[in-house]
C-alpha cells in the first residue's frame, strides 16, 4: 500500500503554493479564491478511499438500519474533515455498487473508481448483541488491510468518531481529532457566562459550570480531564479548575487584582497566567494546584494571555510593553524575550500550533475589525485567515490542522472552525453567544 504522509505545514511550501515572494513584514491578500488556489493546488498528497455503502448481514429493524446510515454519515464527515483523504464517487451523487461480501470483493470493479482503499461495514447479528465490522482492502494489492468490529451501541456518534480515528490512524499513522470537544464560555443572560462543551462537529452541547457568574478563559489538560478557566469571586477574577468527570471545582489562584489566562504546559505539570497581585500584570508559572508560584516577565506593561510551545520551552504572549499591545515570546525560565508582531498595532491572542511552526493571533484592521491571522515563529511574515465580523480567541486541534475560533460574521459570536490555512470555515455552535473556545486532545 503506498505510504502516506502527513500535510507539510512549513510557512515556506504555504508561500510557494501562494506564489509570493515575500518580504519582512509583507501582508498577503485575503479572498475566497485565494484560499480555493490554496486548497485545490497545495500538492499536499491525499490518500484515496471508496466506501462502500455500509449493510446488514442480518436483518435489523428500520430504527437500526437508519441508525447504520446516519453512523456511516458521520463517519464519512469525520473522514473528510481530517484533511487526510480524497474520496472516489460517482459524479451522480450515488454509491458504487460492486460487490464487497468479504469472499466475494470486486477487486477490479473497485479498483476502476481509481481509489487505493476501499472501506466497508457491515452489522453482524451475535449472541452479545450487534457488532458494526469496519473491513480496509488495498486495492493497488487486492489484500484485506484490516477488519476490526465495533458494538453497534446506543452513542451511534462517538461509535463512528472512534471509527474514524481508527482509520486514520491506521492509514496515516496520525491521531485524529473525531473524537474531541470544543469548550466555550456561553452567555446565558446579562452578566452569565458558563462553559459548556460541544463535540468537534457542533453536536451534543452540554453545560458544565453552572455559577450563576461569569466563566471565562477556559484551557484544557493536556489528559483531557479538566479545565482551567477564570471566574469572578467575591473581590477578584480568580482561577479555578474543573474535574470534567464529576464538575467539582478546585480553586487554583485567588490572589488581590486580576488572576485570568491560565494554560496548561505540555506536559499538564505547570500552569502559566496572569496576576496582578503586585499591582502590574506580569506572567507566572505554579503547579497546577496553584503552590510553588514563580515570576516569568517583570515588567510596568500588561503581560497577559500565555500559550505554550510544544516543547514547553517557550511561551508566546501578549504585552503592551511598546505602547500597544503585540505578541512577544519567552523561554520559560523567563530569558530571551523577544517581540514576534511588528505588523499592525494591536495584535492580541497568541495560540501556538501543535507542530511548532506557526502562532495564531488575532490583529485588529485599520476599519476596526478583529481578524485571526498566523505568522511563522520568527516573525518575519503572516497571513490573514478571516475577513468576515469580528474574529476572535483562536485555538489549534490537536493535530495542527484546524483551528476554532469566536466569531460575529452572523450577528452574534459563536464557535466556527477552519483548516490551518483558513478554507472551509464552517459555524460549529447556534447559542446566542459563545466565546473563547478551547479544543480538547483525543477523548478516546
Amino acid at each position: 500500500m503506498p505510504i502516506f504522509m502527513r500535510p507539510a505545514l512549513s510557512w515556506l511550501s504555504l508561500l510557494a503554493v501562494l506564489g509570493v515572494q515575500s518580504s519582512p513584514g509583507q501582508t498577503l491578500p485575503t479572498t475566497d479564491e485565494l484560499w480555493l488556489k490554496i486548497t485545490a493546488s497545495s500538492g499536499r498528497p491525499r490518500l484515496s478511499l471508496v466506501i462502500a455503502e455500509f449493510s446488514a448481514r442480518d436483518s435489523l429493524s428500520d430504527e437500526s438500519l437508519n441508525r447504520l446510515r446516519t453512523v456511516q454519515q458521520v463517519f464519512e464527515a469525520d473522514l473528510r474533515f481530517s484533511l487526510y483523504f480524497a474520496f472516489q464517487e460517482p459524479d451522480s451523487g450515488a454509491r458504487f455498487r460492486f460487490e464487497t461480501t468479504p469472499r466475494k470483493v470486486d477487486f477490479k470493479g473497485w479498483a476502476s473508481t481509481g481509489a487505493e482503499v476501499l472501506i466497508c461495514g457491515d452489522v453482524i447479528q451475535k449472541q452479545s448483541g450487534p457488532l458494526l465490522q469496519l473491513r480496509l482492502y488495498d486495492l493497488n494489492t487486492a489484500r484485506r488491510i484490516a477488519t476490526k468490529p465495533y458494538r453497534f451501541r446506543e452513542q451511534w456518534r462517538w461509535l463512528a468518531h472512534e471509527m474514524a480515528d481508527d482509520v486514520i490512524k491506521l492509514l496515516t499513522g496520525e491521531d485524529g481529532v473525531s473524537q474531541t470537544r470544543i469548550g466555550f464560555s456561553r452567555a446565558l443572560g446579562k452578566g452569565h457566562k458558563e462553559l459548556s462543551l460541544v463535540d468537534y462537529d457542533g453536536t451534543g452541547i452540554t453545560q458544565v459550570t453552572s455559577t450563576g457568574g461569569v466563566n471565562l478563559f477556559p484551557d484544557w489538560s493536556p489528559d483531557g480531564n479538566r479545565l482551567a478557566y477564570c471566574s469572578y469571586g467575591k473581590r477578584s477574577l480568580n482561577i479555578y479548575s474543573l474535574d470534567i468527570s464529576t464538575r467539582k471545582r478546585k480553586t487554583i489562584s485567588e490572589r488581590p487584582g486580576l488572576n485570568t489566562t491560565p494554560a496548561y504546559s505540555p506536559d499538564g505539570k505547570t500552569i502559566a497566567t496572569s496576576l496582578s497581585f503586585n499591582s502590574q500584570s506580569d506572567l507566572y508559572l505554579m503547579n497546577p494546584d496553584g503552590r510553588n508560584l514563580r515570576r516569568l516577565t517583570t515588567s510596568s506593561a500588561i503581560d497577559i494571555s500565555p500559550s505554550w510551545s510544544p516543547s514547553g520551552r517557550q511561551l508566546a504572549f501578549v504585552s503592551d510593553r511598546t505602547g500597544t499591545p503585540q505578541v512577544y515570546i519567552i523561554n520559560a525560565d523567563g530569558t530571551d524575550l523577544r517581540r514576534l508582531t511588528f505588523e499592525g498595532s494591536y495584535n492580541t491572542s497568541p495560540a501556538w500550533s501543535p507542530q511548532g511552526d506557526l502562532v495564531a493571533f488575532v490583529q485588529r484592521q485599520p476599519g476596526g475589525s478583529n481578524q485571526v491571522c498566523v505568522t511563522n515563529i520568527i516573525g518575519d511574515t503572516y497571513l490573514r485567515l478571516t475577513s468576515r465580523g469580528n474574529n476572535e480567541d483562536p485555538c489549534w486541534s490537536s493535530d495542527g490542522l484546524h483551528i476554532a475560533f469566536a466569531s460575529s460574521r452572523a450577528g452574534c459570536y459563536e464557535i466556527y472552525t477552519m483548516d490551518w490555512n483558513g478554507a472551509n470555515q464552517t459555524r460549529v455552535t447556534r447559542t446566542g453567544g459563545a466565546f473563547s473556545p478551547t479544543w480538547s486532545p483525543s477523548l478516546r
